[in-house]
């Protein structure tokens, strides 16, 4: 019932100011940036425009259209490295720094979940000082012991869903305005490698954390950015 409620009064919205074509849906915005040594600041590109930095698997904001942020997750993204060391393409969304799978490595990005967010538009700060810390969730599981050569095993929670947290009040990026959405952290990242052994088949694989990720689920606006009629 409250989600019904937001979609009419954010339509309601949308209608006093004019944009009678606005369109609702349901939507999702990825966005990644490189892990580097170097930095301690993580500057999301919102826009579909920013063509240069734009990955393969990331939903950017159109232009035209506007999203309103319901909920969000932040996060360590994963290339997911074939038997001899090949990037396979596809990827793997890390919640947690693994310790039980290599402590060494887990350190190189353990702080991402010291952090803290920020969002403004239009150089207005709608969030200040937001902890990265509450999307940190460990599985039960977890992968399981690396020296004993163990296997990745069935989480025991949905990521998906646990480490998004719900955004009151709700805040809208604009293709129209400037969005800064900011993670700092204390010290700085550098690129992990976990060996995973499969579960049965004794398969290995990698993990190879190299990119850090902000996920955020809502409502996209057509047709909603400032300039539009």
């Amino acid at each position: 019932m409250a989600s019904r409620i937001n979609f009419k009064t954010i339509i309601a919205k949308y209608s006093k100011l004019g944009k009678g074509n606005v369109r609702l849906t349901q939507s999702s915005l990825y966005l990644t940036k490189p892990i580097s040594p170097s930095t301690t600041v993580y500057n999301f590109d919102v826009l579909e425009t920013q063509a240069t930095t734009l990955q393969a698997n990331e939903i950017r904001l159109n232009l035209n259209d506007e999203f309103i942020i319901a909920s969000m997750s932040m996060g360590i993204e994963c290339s997911i490295l074939g038997r001899t060391g090949a990037d396979t393409g596809a990827k793997y969304l890390l919640t947690y720094a693994p310790y039980e799978q290599n402590a060494a490595e887990a350190v190189k990005i353990a702080n991402f979940y010291a952090g803290a967010l920020q969002i403004s538009v239009n150089n207005v700060v709608f969030l200040d000082k937001y902890d990265t810390r509450r999307s940190q969730i460990t599985p039960t599981t977890e992968f399981g012991s690396a020296g004993a050569g163990i296997v990745s095993t069935q989480p025991s929670i949905d990521w998906s869903k646990d480490s998004f947290y719900g955004n009151e009040p709700l805040l809208t990026l604009s293709g129209a305005k400037k969005n800064q959405i900011t993670i700092n952290l204390p010290t700085a990242l550098s690129t992990a490698t976990f060996a995973v052994t499969s579960n049965g088949e004794g398969d290995t694989y990698s993990l190879r954390a190299d990119r850090v990720f902000f996920f955020a689920r809502g409502l996209n606006a057509q047709n909603g950015a400032v300039f539009q009629n």
